[in-house]
């Protein structure tokens, strides 16, 4: 006999897989589905590709393992990870929409490998993203399947807190961050200026470039059109690339950010002409160091800005949630291919700050971690 909390995990299993394929993708009879997953996720996996059958889809799906990926970092040669497999390429070309479930289980088996390769392995995601974004596949990057408790241990964290954050995050309507979003974007489009400052030592100046993005989590073909095909769940963010030769002065984050299973805190980054020229951590310094050393392209280069808008946010836990906090914002090192941008790396650092004034041209839209339009 199932016991209740099996059946409840199940119902809600069930659930998420429908929002995934019926409200956030809105698949289509005879549509082409790619599942990439990892062993932790399968039952999700398996639950959203029967949704998709459901609605007359055929699916793909592709299965990475935590015991594959700790044997590539530990003995695989260098060139089994330096190119994105073609067929991945191929593949997610051919498709209508992708669906990523976020991984690995346990990010610790990242510390201690070499960054090198680190940086190959998710150099490869990045450009499967940024390939189906090219070709207008409607793609949705689930980053709340990474929030296990391996992943909570390995920084530190309360899983119930994680957990409790990201639920609350998932509450926020499609109406109250596009309504928010729609205040920043529409300075976005009339001023390319930013200016950042803090008590804390922040001054940075630099230029965006190109469109910005409103990631509410739902992707039509209003969406498509645009090639705003790329959505996070949760969602709430407003994205835009950086002219990567823009940024100068420098940055200090005070919240701390989960990279690589390593927890990076009180970074200070120094910018001249758009490349990182001088970076200092409390914690995970070596990590970062690494990520600059390693990388490839405009790993040390600003590339991305991101506003939080889902007012469901409200608690930093050092994560990738806590780009959706409205009064924060979110710059990027690396790649920002996946946002129609043209920098390319396989590194796509990010960290959030919340402490700073932010405006865009003469307008302030943040002050005291708050949003002023």
């Amino acid at each position: 006999m199932i016991s209740i909390d099996a059946k409840r995990c199940i119902q809600m299993t069930m659930a998420l897989a429908r929002q995934i394929i019926r409200d956030a993708l809105r698949v289509r009879d005879q549509e082409r589905v790619w599942i990439h997953t990892w062993d932790h996720t399968l039952d999700l996996a398996q639950e959203v590709a029967q949704q998709a059958q459901l609605h007359g889809a055929s699916v793909t799906l592709t299965l990475m393992t935590e015991t594959l990926l700790s044997h590539i970092l530990k003995k695989a040669p260098q060139e089994a990870v330096t190119t994105t497999p073609a067929h991945w390429l191929e593949g997610v070309g051919k498709s209508d929409v992708l669906v990523v479930l976020d991984g690995p289980n346990d990010p610790a088996l990242f510390k201690a490998a070499d960054k090198g390769k680190v940086l190959y392995a998710t150099g490869q995601l990045i450009q499967l993203l940024s390939t189906a974004v090219s070709n207008r596949v409607r793609t949705l990057f689930v980053r709340s399947t990474a929030f296990t408790e391996a992943a909570a241990k390995a920084y530190g964290l309360s899983h119930s807190a994680l957990i409790q954050e990201n639920n609350h995050c998932m509450s926020a309507t499609q109406s109250a961050i596009i309504n928010l979003g729609n205040r920043i974007k529409a300075l976005l489009s009339k001023h390319r200026e930013i200016h950042l400052s803090s008590s804390e030592g922040t001054d940075l100046r630099f230029r965006t470039r190109g469109r910005s993005f409103i990631d509410d989590g739902i992707i039509d073909q209003d969406d498509v059109q645009i090639r705003n095909v790329l959505a996070q769940m949760p969602a709430g963010s407003i994205s835009i690339p950086v002219d990567p030769t823009s940024a100068e002065g420098t940055v200090v984050f005070k919240w701390p950010r989960a990279y690589l299973g390593d927890t990076i805190e009180n970074l200070r980054l120094d910018f001249k002409k758009g490349l990182v020229v001088g970076n200092r951590a409390l914690k995970g310094e070596k990590t970062i160091e690494g990520a600059l050393q390693s990388g490839k392209g405009t790993k040390d280069q600003l590339t991305r800005l991101t506003f939080g808008i889902n007012e469901k946010a409200t608690t930093n836990l050092g994560q990738p949630l806590d780009e959706l906090i409205p009064g924060s914002i979110t710059l990027g090192l690396g790649a920002n291919t996946f946002l129609g941008g043209s920098s390319h790396s396989n590194v796509a650092y990010s960290h959030t700050l919340n402490d700073a004034i932010v405006s865009i041209g003469p307008t302030a839209v943040i002050m005291d971690e708050k949003l002023t339009i």
